[in-house]
């Protein structure tokens, strides 16, 4: 029987084609390593160019999320997420998502068990804005009785709408308990209603004292930039945040919480 050199032949460019494509995708700029920095006060930044169209992401990550509660508490970390869109002496209540949007841009935020993040998406002639929000409300947040009993209200019905109604999410949370019995991942993220139900605005201030540092976050800047010129902007709105004292993750006799990482304040 003969060989069918068509096949040998499309072989050949398929496979050659492949190579020709891999070899085009890694050397692309877009797949090019990131830009690492480190500030002064322990502010990690990481900046990745891609100048395929003038839109730009940027990103803070705070290293405290659910696992870091204790009993009592549970779901601080997500109500404080919600709280950090209510204002600044700087920028009032609401102005941040007016501003971010009426420069065509958009921006939430997402607690998990080991991190809150907070982003913002937008032209990048906008990043210098975005940043200097950000930068405010990483310490300058203001924290009101009359604010929090209107969101804690909002994060109940949140966990009544996407758990308490929902058999599959009542399942998971159910299962989450019994696998994690002695780790904190048995709690869920949005917190316990209980828990909810007592929380005061003093817990939600406790936890945005402790945790929202520079020493504890990290920015990820991702679009059409300059690296060096983004090092310059975040040295210039987060370089003068004072960074505060870090603890050993298991350092918790003094502190009630899971895995504490900064000193309390004062």
């Amino acid at each position: 029987m003969k060989p069918d050199h068509r096949i040998t032949f499309f072989r050949f460019f398929s496979f050659s084609g492949l190579l020709l494509l891999s070899s085009l995708l890694i050397s692309s700029p877009t797949f090019a390593n990131p830009h690492e920095y480190l500030l002064d006060n322990g502010l990690k930044l990481i900046v990745k160019q891609d100048h395929r169209s003038p839109v730009v992401v940027t990103q803070i990550w705070y290293k405290a999320g659910s696992i870091d509660e204790v009993n009592g508490v549970t779901g601080v970390a997500h109500v404080l997420e919600h709280m950090m869109f209510k204002g600044t002496e700087k920028v009032p209540n609401g102005e941040f998502s007016k501003k971010i949007a009426a420069a065509g841009g958009r921006e939430n935020a997402f607690t998990s068990y080991d991190y809150t993040a907070y982003y913002q998406q937008l032209h990048k002639r906008s990043l210098p804005m975005a940043m200097e929000l950000e930068s405010d409300r990483m310490r300058n947040l203001i924290l009101t009785e009359e604010e929090f009993s209107k969101e804690i209200k909002v994060v109940m019905e949140e966990r009544r709408l996407r758990t308490e109604d929902q058999a599959r999410a009542l399942l998971y949370e159910k299962m989450m308990t019994m696998a994690y019995q002695s780790h904190p991942y048995k709690n869920p993220i949005i917190g316990w209603m209980n828990d909810l139900e007592n929380m005061r605005v003093g817990d939600a201030q406790e936890w945005y004292d402790r945790w929202y540092a520079p020493n504890n976050a990290t920015l990820i800047v991702v679009g059409d930039v300059d690296a060096d010129e983004v090092f310059k902007l975040a040295q210039k709105n987060y370089g003068t945040i004072q960074k505060r004292p870090l603890l050993p993750i298991n350092a918790n006799a003094n502190h009630k919480l899971s895995h504490p990482r900064l000193a309390p304040k004062g």
